[in-house]
């Protein structure tokens, strides 16, 4: 069925199909498709269509979707939200879904080039050639070169926070007009001794102050004793369906 309110959501602010895609980072067929209800948008989809227009994504799944699901993509789409909000700070993302993990670096680093972010990811190769793929689909070669750095976690594993500090130093350019720093890094196991210092030092250095962290745990990995002793140097704690304030953390710390 043709979705009226999508058509004339985009008339009224005089803006045409391909206009939308663009913003949406889809071709116009694809958006063509889903105004003329011939396709469905996937969520990620749906909150481009939505940002660019102006209205809650929600709209597009409400007689689809069961309460349940559709709660569960509402709160999807609160970690859109705030990685959309956030220029600095630490969140633990403790996963248990590994297609969730993609959905969110990719969002990630989707909403923080948006925001003129340079993006690091400390990841697997196998992880990274998944997000990659997806990315490859949503930016264009220019984009990805001079916004996105890979950084094997097993040559961080081996050598150490040297690995990223002369990392940084190779691409130091690349950063330098950014606004912010993205850190994406996919953890193991958790190391108390936090290393994460000696990464902010370079790019203060160079006049980046806001540096936006996530640290990846997949959940069943951490026991719930680790798991209230992480919350007290987090002050964000996410899920694959949330993020919410950390009710342990402590600044000091």
């Amino acid at each position: 069925m043709k979705r009226e309110w999508l058509i004339n959501s985009r008339k009224s602010q005089g803006l045409k199909q391909v206009q939308v895609a663009s913003r949406a980072f889809i071709d116009r067929a694809y958006y063509s498709q889903i105004e003329t209800g011939k396709r469905n948008p996937s969520f990620n989809v749906a909150i481009n269509i939505a940002a660019a227009l102006n209205f809650d994504p929600i709209i597009f799944f409400r007689n689809n979707l069961s309460k349940n699901t559709l709660q569960n993509e509402f709160m999807r789409y609160e970690i859109v939200e705030h990685f959309k909000r956030l220029d600095n700070g630490k969140i633990l993302y403790l996963y248990n879904s590994l297609d969730d993990y993609y959905h969110h670096v990719i969002t990630f680093l989707i909403s923080g080039i948006e925001k003129n972010s340079y993006c690091l990811i400390i990841d697997n190769y196998q992880n990274y050639n998944k997000i990659q793929q997806n990315l490859e689909t949503i930016l264009s070669k220019s984009e990805l070169i001079n916004s996105v750095c890979f950084i094997n976690k097993a040559d961080l594993d081996q050598h150490g926070p040297k690995e990223i500090i002369d990392k940084l130093s190779v691409i130091q350019s690349e950063f330098e007009n950014a606004k912010t720093v993205r850190i994406w890094l996919s953890e193991k196991k958790y190391c108390q001794d936090d290393w994460l210092h000696l990464v902010e030092n370079p790019l203060k250095k160079n006049g980046t102050n806001n540096m936006l962290l996530i640290r990846a745990y997949k959940a069943s990995m951490i026991s719930a004793d680790l798991h209230i002793e992480m919350m007290k140097t987090y002050p964000y704690l996410m899920t694959d369906s949330e993020i919410v304030g950390s009710p342990f953390y402590h600044a000091s710390i």
